[in-house]
């Protein structure tokens, strides 16, 4: 489709409307949504850069109002992107109330929100003209009351606030910072003066995740005005710019709601008129209210197309069949990320001291498989998975014994020595699951993760449900899976492949329900988590050839796994399956990499006595790979890190060990709470960090303790948000908050005993030579009761220009001097005897001497 008016303002108003062809077409998404919205001043490129995030040369018009552009994802086949451009705001004061509205709709509509400025004077001068951040926390609000848990959850359903700032000068250094932190905002910031209301303020307070990009001029000859169209025009700065910036925006989870449930084009359309609604008439916008509103009697968040030609789910085929939509994308036709860019050298060859943590010199054994057949995780290999905290693409390879499926996993790593281990005799070499986690060659920020399974069928083992399940487990942890055999695609090579007809038998899809109904749910089920197939046919010597003409080695495939006439069904029964989970399928087909003595030293061979067919070949292969895998994910389209894929490993075993069949729900509502449990703990650690880093205790008041509180407490969830997800109900955001407030309370309490103490240590060292004029009796004299109170006093003031001490400094002076009363009265009562005695001796003077 081509960009629609979503919403316009009304001349005549002022107020803003929806476009109900745009709610249509929004409404015909049944897919996970990824929605990008960007927002700035005019001028700037802000079309010009969604429309190169789309891949077209010119798409979006320059037109008032929230123009959205609707398309299927670059990267993740089962979501749909879309894309929001808004007008420009301008250098002059406008209507504020209608921009305001606008930018309240970009972020409450957006998993990605990107503000998109020139660099024409002071950078932050440009963050800060973001004046509309303001109006968020005084508009929209999560509960109907105001509290640190409403501020604390409106935060973390908040999009990413990604600032590109454009046509920059170069800065390496500053280059190299943001590189170094990942793109952080806040290491390019430095404004400590700037008050709590200021915009800058109010980003670093309300979005947890804010990411900055910088652009220099786009055309190669470094003019300002419209950029030229072609890529080939473009600076070759830019275009490495832009590329770290499109891998970022489109490489994260989908637009989510309370709950951090994805949301379909259905629920959006939905919550946008909502929204609107509520705007026009100065309304308050609570998204818990209009989350339960939309929620009730609806069945928003119960799946997305579970049929696996891509159809919407019940509810909504009625609407779907009236209102244009997005078609389902095709895997083989994903567009990469890196297309126009060439490709970084393979960085698993690197220094050891330079690659990144859980990076591998050489492959290790994840899952053991002892003679006996249980199969059990290897702790090394598994605490070493789970260090690696980026997000993994996971190639798995299975197939019959002794068909190299090792060598290829090598070429995949970009090894010519050393890798898998090959075995060069009739026996299975590889026991279990090996893994070798490398830097992936083309994805920064991106691990690969490379398994390589036992040779299936060995008859030295005699265990067909071990090699079941050893099957299964590079099913369910991987994203794209490669079946490994020799010669062609024929029956007897398709019944070799019987395992993927036992699926149903060790995979689960849902927890709960039995029968053949459950059977048909997860059957539906696993097509939106199996892994991609692809077929490498190894030693393949026919010529790709069909009714006399040349076919491709993908159409080789289909063909070989069509239905024939009165061929029994049980026969079929492998292509029936290929089709009906695996949708998305690649094939490939290898020459005989070597003449049949070299073989078996393989791994041995420079590439020069290498088949040139085969190295071609292995080379596209390895290309398709590295550019077409995706990164791996859970329904719903939670990304997978090391982390994550290490513990779903264990959950599966375990239950495999435990003679159930591992269940998908199950895995992910047990990583689930593994996960926000450890994201609590994770949060309460950078609290604490971040506390030992600022706090001076004592402070000088309590807003000052209760900013730096909050200060660390934004860090806190900060690194909540990064790892935890599934949190149904905030259970785990709840925790953390009751967590943090006992913090806050044992912060006051320490806070207190430091200043007393502060306080007490003053007071004795200011009182030490009242106490000692004390002790030598220096007051017991007549008048001493003012002397006394006269040192008191001076002591006082000497002690109140005393800094730093703390909020108890009134309490403890009025303790202390209470503390001295006895021996105040003492003094006065001894000053009042002193006085009487002397004034009784004077008397006694006065009156002259006796006459006898």
């Amino acid at each position: 489709m081509e960009p629609v008016c979503l919403v316009e303002p009304v001349p005549s108003s002022g107020a803003l409307r929806v476009n109900p062809d745009a709610l249509g077409l929004l409404r015909g998404l049944a897919q996970p949504l990824h929605v990008l919205a960007i927002f700035g001043p005019r001028g700037t490129g802000k079309s010009f850069l969604m429309d190169r995030l789309a891949g077209q040369g010119k798409g979006f018009p320059r037109s008032p109002g929230i123009w959205v552009w609707c398309m299927p994802h670059l990267t993740q086949p089962d979501q749909a992107l879309v894309l929001l451009d808004t007008e420009g705001f301008p250098e002059q004061e406008g209507d504020e109330t209608k921009l305001s509205r606008l930018f309240l709709l970009n972020v409450l509509l957006s998993s990605v929100f990107v503000y998109n400025t020139r660099s024409e004077d002071d950078p932050q001068r440009q963050l800060d003209r973001l004046t509309y951040v303001r109006d968020l926390p005084r508009v929209v609000g999560v509960l109907d009351e105001c509290s640190w848990e409403n501020s604390f959850l409106l935060s973390s359903v908040l999009p990413d606030f990604v600032w590109c700032l454009r046509d920059v000068a170069p800065d390496p250094g500053l280059d190299e910072v943001l590189e170094a932190t990942h793109h952080e905002l806040d290491s390019a910031l430095s404004s400590p003066q700037d008050s709590e209301d200021s915009p800058s303020s109010c980003i670093q307070r309300l979005f947890p995740f804010r990411k900055l990009f910088r652009f220099c001029s786009p055309p190669a000859d470094g003019g300002h005005g419209e950029p030229p169209a072609p890529t080939d025009q473009l600076h070759p700065t830019f275009q490495e710019q832009m590329g770290r910036f499109k891998d970022y925006a489109l490489s994260r989870s989908p637009k989510t709601v309370l709950g951090n449930r994805a949301v379909d084009g259905a629920f959006l359309a939905d919550f946008l008129e909502h929204i609107v609604d509520l705007l026009s008439r100065d309304e308050p916008v609570l998204l818990s209210k209009i989350c339960s509103d939309l929620q009730e009697g609806n069945d928003y968040f119960e799946g997305y197309p579970m049929d696996p030609a891509g159809g919407a789910p019940p509810r909504r085929a009625a609407a779907c069949a009236a209102q244009p939509s997005v078609l389902e994308p095709k895997r083989e036709r994903v567009v990469p990320l890196q297309a126009s860019r060439p490709a970084p050298p393979v960085l698993a060859q690197a220094a050891p001291g330079t690659a990144q943590p859980g990076a591998m010199e050489e492959p290790m054994c994840l899952i053991e498989n002892s003679p006996d057949g249980e199969l059990q995780p290897n702790q090394a290999a598994l605490a070493l998975l789970q260090s690696v905290r980026q997000p993994v693409v996971v190639v798995a390879i299975a197939g019959l014994y002794r068909t190299g499926k090792s060598y290829l996993l090598n070429r995949l790593a970009g090894k010519d020595r050393g890798g898998f281990s090959l075995g060069a005799t009739i026996q299975s070499h590889t026991k279990g699951i090996w893994m070798w986690c490398l830097p992936h060659p083309r994805r920064a920020g991106h691990t690969l993760v490379l398994l390589d399974t036992e040779g299936l069928g060995d008859v030295e083992k005699g265990d067909a449900k071990n090699d079941a399940w050893i099957f299964a487990l590079a099913v369910l942890l991987s994203g794209t899976l490669v079946y490994n055999s020799l010669g062609t695609i024929d029956q007897h090579a398709l019944e070799q492949l019987h395992y993927v007809t036992e699926l149903t038998e060790r995979i689960k899809a849902k927890a709960a329900g039995e029968g053949s109904r459950q059977e048909r749910e997860d059957s539906a089920e696993f097509v939106r988590f199996f892994p991609a197939f692809v077929w490498a046919v190894r030693d393949f010597t026919l010529q790709l050839e069909l009714d006399g003409r040349e076919i491709t080695e993908d159409e080789y495939l289909e063909n070989s796994l069509k239905r024939r006439e009165g061929q029994p069904e049980k026969l079929d029964l492998p292509k029936k399956y290929l089709h009906q989970y695996f949708p998305s399928r690649k094939c490939f087909v290898f020459d005989r990499p070597a003449p049949r003595r070299d073989l078996a030293r393989l791994d041995e061979l420079p590439e020069a006595v290498l088949s040139p067919e085969f190295l071609e070949q292995a080379r596209r292969f390895c290309s398709h790979i590295h550019q077409q895998a995706g990164t791996k994910t859970l329904p719903g389209g939670h990304v997978v890190t090391g982390t994550l894929l290490g513990n779903l490993a264990v959950t599966y075993v375990d239950a495999i060990r435990s003679g159930a069949v591992p269940c998908l729900e199950s895995a992910v509502l047990a990583l689930a709470q593994m996960e926000n449990s450890a994201a609590v703990g994770e949060a309460v650690a950078a609290y604490e960090e971040q506390l030992g880093r600022r706090a001076a205790l004592p402070t000088e008041s309590l807003p000052e303790l209760l900013a730096l509180h909050a200060q660390c407490e934004r860090e806190a969830l900060r690194a909540f948000m990064a790892r935890a997800f599934k949190d149904e109900g905030q259970q785990y955001q709840r925790q953390l908050k009751d967590t943090l407030d006992s913090q806050r309370a044992e912060l006051c309490c320490r806070n207190e005993e430091a200043s007393s103490d502060r306080c007490q240590a003053v007071l004795m060292e200011l009182s030490q030579e009242l106490e000692e004029r004390v002790c030598e009796g220096s007051y017991s004299v007549p008048g001493g009761y003012r002397r006394l109170l006269d040192d008191q006093r001076e002591m006082v003031e000497r002690y109140q220009l005393v800094p730093g001490k703390g909020i108890m400094a009134a309490k403890v002076l009025q303790e202390f001097l209470k503390s001295k009363e006895t021996v105040a009265q003492a003094v006065l009562q001894s000053d009042q005897n002193l006085t009487d005695r002397q004034r009784e001796l004077e008397g006694d003077s006065r009156a002259g001497p006796m006459v006898l």
